[in-house]
């Protein structure tokens, strides 16, 4: 496995979460500043969280990573994939039986094929209002007719969320406290 950071969940652990990156071969590491507001905001409410990343932009090859990444949180808690950018796009592939749901945030839907849509397991996809690259209404089309789904705005963010990762960590934060129960 590629280098990667594991935090636990501070008390008694409610869920785990491999936290997925944005492309590799634009600048996306694990640092990332959603995804380390992520690994910040997770493991304080609960969620062990682990971050890493990807060897690569091949869909294959981070797909892997990713599914390694899940084996390194703890088997009997709900596992999620909660995930930016490319990283959203990864993680819709992956129909993995040992994925309790899916952390959304500005998913590069049209990078993949999608798998995900007809899975009865929990989806939040997490939209920028000003996204440049995936805005809200894109996402709405691609995701309309999943099953269990639903999208969520950020206001005043554009795709990189700056200034918004509080946001974004709030709302992967809620979800999955609430889904985990």
């Amino acid at each position: 496995m590629q280098p990667h950071d594991l935090a636990p969940a501070s008390g008694t652990a409610s869920a785990g979460a491999v936290l997925l990156h944005p492309h590799p071969d634009t600048g996306g590491d694990r640092f990332n500043n959603v995804i380390s507001e992520l690994y910040r905001a997770l493991p304080a409410a609960g969620v062990t969280a682990i971050r890493f990343d990807f060897s690569s932009s091949k869909l294959e090859t981070a797909s892997t990573e990713t599914l390694e990444a899940l084996d390194q949180l703890p088997a009997d808690l709900p596992r999620f994939l909660v995930a930016y950018s490319f990283g959203g796009g990864v993680a819709a592939t992956l129909t993995e039986e040992r994925i309790a749901g899916w952390f959304l945030a500005a998913p590069a839907l049209s990078m993949v094929e999608p798998a995900i849509g007809a899975d009865p397991r929990p989806k939040l996809v997490a939209a920028a209002e000003r996204d440049q690259f995936f805005p809200p209404e894109q996402l709405a089309t691609a995701t309309g007719d999943w099953e269990n789904a639903e999208l969520t705005v950020v206001p005043g963010a554009d795709h990189f969320f700056v200034g918004r990762t509080d946001v974004v960590a709030e709302r992967c934060v809620g979800w999955i406290t609430q889904v985990a129960r």
